[in-house]
């Protein structure tokens, strides 16, 4: 991303959050071009630094992206404009491993996916497919620092739909298809690019297409979100899908999938970056 920005003429500055003089440093520049993921990123919390601070940033705003992090809160949102959701369980964080499985269990029939509440990039998941599962993933991600709640584990096809605003009106990108060979797109196959392919556009009916990215514009527009963001679904083989969850700073190297959907439309990779810039002079709610 470094690189297109700099070949689109701008004058560039990598700042990772980590360096101690991170504070310091991003004051100096005229505009944040946020390529981060997952929590402190993506949560709202930087978001609202950079706000105390005046400084222009890309993507949704504060309250977009802790809706959308937070995801049985972001489902509750979803659901109420009328999205197709899961249901899910919260798991009390009082509850015993033990104990937590029984509670999930009288509630939801296996296999189930423990999810954390608010983390990205499948961070904090796991499929369980009886109780035995369950209570040792709930066990381990629990010692891991994650609050957690759990879902139903659909089998089905992983698809996801990028949004890219246009003059402030949403608009879908062509649905992607992501191939691998796990239970799900988790975080190994994330970071292995022969762990998965993608198919872009996705090989959906005409309509099933239209209707989810009509979904995910929806998704976009119900969380407050602003520039472009990405949702997740699972179709079944039925044809059926479930809206998963939504990601307000999906990934932006050249290969990641929303550049992909962008491309399929005729938006080249640094078109793309530059639109996205222009967003950080949007005004957000």
């Amino acid at each position: 991303m470094a690189q297109a920005l700099t070949a689109l003429g701008h004058r560039i500055r990598v700042i990772d959050t980590v360096d101690p003089e991170f504070a310091h440093k991003v004051r100096a520049v005229d505009v944040a071009f946020l390529a981060l993921a997952g929590r402190h990123a993506e949560d709202g919390r930087l978001q609202g630094f950079l706000e105390t601070t005046g400084i222009p940033y890309t993507g949704s705003g504060i309250r977009a992206s802790a809706l959308a992090m937070h995801k049985p809160t972001a489902k509750i949102v979803a659901g109420a404009a009328g999205l197709p959701v899961l249901a899910d369980v919260l798991v009390p964080d009082e509850h015993a491993a033990a104990r937590a499985a029984d509670h999930v269990l009288a509630r939801l029939d296996a296999p189930v996916i423990v999810k954390a509440r608010d983390e990205g990039s499948s961070i904090g998941m796991a499929v369980a497919r009886d109780r035995r599962q369950l209570e040792r993933a709930l066990g381990d991600l629990r010692a891991a620092g994650h609050r957690l709640f759990v879902e139903p584990f659909v089998e089905g096809r992983t698809v996801t739909v990028g949004v890219l605003e246009a003059d402030g009106d949403p608009v879908p990108l062509p649905a992607t298809e992501i191939l691998t060979a796990g239970d799900f797109y988790d975080r190994t196959a994330k970071n292995r690019s022969d762990l998965h392919a993608f198919r872009c556009p996705a090989d959906l009916p005409a309509d099933t297409a239209r209707t989810i990215g009509e979904v995910a514009r929806r998704a976009h527009t119900a969380l407050g979100c602003s520039s472009h963001s990405r949702s997740d679904f699972v179709v079944t083989p039925d044809g059926s899908f479930q809206w998963l969850e939504l990601n307000t700073l999906p990934a932006l190297r050249r290969t990641a999938t929303l550049p992909l959907m962008a491309a399929a439309v005729d938006i080249g990779y640094e078109e793309l970056v530059e639109r996205i810039l222009r967003g950080a002079a949007a005004r957000r709610d």
